[in-house]
């Protein structure tokens, strides 16, 4: 998926005044500011209440659902790319949780879809850095997680789990 994708989809959302803001391997170069590598898809964390819509805004875009795994996800493919819808039920103190499968429950601490980024020369919200760190902890590195993890660790100075250092 390309960067002038990203934006076009993530413009759809914001004309029907949905936030989204951009996780995995897009929000990771979108906070280093370049593109690192090639990306099939894009991750987005948008409220759970607005997901009905936000299907509606990419369908004009050529979107389609492929999987509707609701609460978890919803999976959208165009022959410009995929995109990711993750729900987000946002708490009154502004922290979020996701549903994933098995029980799984994604935090998103307050403001942590809020921190700046840049794709394709335009200004987007991403997940911070640490939300992206929390959440590649969930699941064993491939090859480009440990890759991006090791380019967002030496840009902000964090710490990575020891599943990140081992080959």
């Amino acid at each position: 998926m390309e960067g002038d994708e990203v934006i076009r989809v993530i413009g759809a959302l914001e004309a029907r005044g949905i936030p989204a803001g951009i996780t995995g391997g897009w929000g990771i170069d979108a906070l280093l500011g370049e593109q690192t590598r090639r990306h099939g898809d894009v991750d987005l964390g948008i409220d759970a209440r607005s997901v009905a819509q936000a299907i509606g805004a990419l369908a004009e875009l050529g979107y389609a659902v492929a999987t509707d795994a609701r609460p978890a996800r919803v999976e959208l493919v165009a022959a410009n790319g995929r995109v990711d819808l993750h729900p987000v039920r946002w708490q009154a103190d502004g922290s979020g949780i996701q549903l994933g499968v098995a029980d799984e429950r994604f935090v998103y601490p307050a403001g942590s879809l809020e921190a700046g980024g840049t794709i394709a020369g335009q200004a987007v919200k991403c997940g911070t850095p640490a939300l992206q760190l929390a959440f590649h902890s969930h699941y064993p590195p491939r090859p480009h997680d440990r890759r991006d993890m090791a380019a967002l660790a030496d840009r902000f100075g964090l710490s990575l789990p020891a599943s990140y250092s081992e080959p």
